[in-house]
C-alpha cells in the first residue's frame, strides 16, 4: 500500500474510533469491565446494616465508637489486544477487508480503554509472535500500534493461537482484559484458552466474510487455502456443493461458539459486510444489560 494512501488511512481510523469512544464506546466499556480488585479508600462511621468484618478495631477502640473501612474499585486495568496476521487472515482483496476492520476494532477498543485510563499493549501473530507490546499509556502509543496492524507483513505463513495465547498468559502478571482477533482457523489453541480465560476477562471476536458463510451461485472456481496451499474445485452452480459449504461453515461456527462459552469466553461474530463500530458497540450494550 503507497504509504501516502496508508498514512490517510491510520488518521482517518485513529480519529473516527477516538470520536466513537468518546461519545459512545467509553461509558459501555466502563460499565462492562470491572477493575482487578478494591483499594482502601477511607474509614467512617459504622452505620447499622454495614459489614461487620470491615470494621477498623483500631480506631475504633481510640474513639470510643465503631468505625469502618471502606473501599474503593480499583479501575486501572491491562488491556492486551491479540490479533490474527496470518495469511487466511489478511490476504486477498477480503484479506485487505479484514486487516482493515481488525485495525479498526483494535483503535476501537483502545480509545475506549484509554479514556478509562487503562494500560495498552497488543501482540500481533502467525504461526510465529510477528510483534508483542506491552500494555503502555498515550495516544501516540495506540497510534503507533494501529500502524503496526494495518501496515505488518507477517514473516509467517501458518497460524498458530496456542502461541499467541501462551505468550499472552506469560506475559500478562496481573488481571486484565484480553481480545482476541481472528478467524480462529483450526481447533488445536482449547487447553491455552482456557487457561487464559481463568486470569483474564476474555473476549473473542472472529471476523468472517460473506464468502466464509456462503459462496455466490458462480462457474467453475478454485478454492485455495492460503496457508496449507490446498486447492479445491467448485462449481457455484451445483446448488449441493452451494448447500454443503454452508452447511460445513455453519457447522464450524458452531462449534467454535460452543467451545469459547464452555471455557468462560465471551464471543462476539464481526461480520465484515457490517460496520464494524456498530457490532462492537451493540455487544457492548448487550453486554451491559446482562450483567444488571
Amino acid at each position: 500500500m503507497d504509504k501516502q494512501v496508508l498514512s490517510q488511512k491510520i488518521r482517518k481510523i485513529y480519529l473516527l474510533s477516538r470520536r466513537l469512544a468518546e461519545t459512545i464506546l467509553g461509558g459501555n466499556y466502563k460499565s462492562v469491565f470491572k477493575g482487578p480488585g478494591l483499594e482502601f479508600d477511607e474509614v467512617r462511621d459504622y452505620l447499622p446494616g454495614d459489614d461487620t468484618r470491615f470494621i477498623d478495631w483500631n480506631v475504633s477502640s481510640r474513639m470510643g465508637e465503631p468505625y469502618t473501612k471502606t473501599f474503593r474499585e480499583e479501575r486501572e486495568m491491562l488491556l492486551q489486544v491479540i490479533i490474527d496476521v496470518s495469511q487466511s487472515s489478511f490476504t486477498g482483496p477480503v484479506g485487505e477487508q479484514k486487516r482493515e476492520c481488525a485495525g479498526t476494532l483494535f483503535a476501537l477498543i483502545a480509545h475506549a480503554a484509554l479514556l478509562n485510563n487503562d494500560r495498552v499493549g497488543s501482540l500481533l501473530f502467525s504461526d510465529r509472535i510477528e510483534s508483542c507490546i506491552s500494555p503502555k499509556k498515550g495516544k501516540r502509543f495506540v497510534m503507533r500500534q494501529l500502524a503496526e496492524v494495518l501496515e505488518w507483513e507477517p514473516q509467517g505463513k501458518g497460524s498458530n493461537l496456542a502461541l499467541a495465547l501462551r505468550t499472552a498468559s506469560e506475559t500478562m502478571k496481573r488481571r486484565g482484559i484480553c481480545f482476541i482477533i481472528s478467524d480462529f482457523r483450526g481447533t488445536n489453541y482449547k487447553k491455552e484458552l482456557s487457561l487464559l480465560s481463568r486470569k483474564h476477562d476474555v473476549i473473542a471476536l472472529r471476523l468472517t466474510h460473506i464468502l466464509d458463510r456462503e459462496l455466490p451461485a458462480i462457474g467453475l472456481t478454485r478454492i485455495i487455502d492460503s496457508e496449507q496451499n490446498d486447492k479445491v474445485n467448485y462449481l457455484g452452480l451445483l446448488k449441493g456443493q452451494k448447500k454443503a459449504y454452508s452447511q460445513y461453515w455453519n457447522m464450524e461456527y458452531h462449534s467454535w461458539l460452543n467451545s469459547c462459552r464452555s471455557l468462560g469466553v465471551d464471543t462476539l461474530q464481526i461480520k465484515l459486510e457490517a460496520d464494524p463500530a456498530d457490532q462492537l458497540i451493540a455487544y457492548l450494550q448487550n453486554r451491559k444489560r446482562r450483567r444488571k
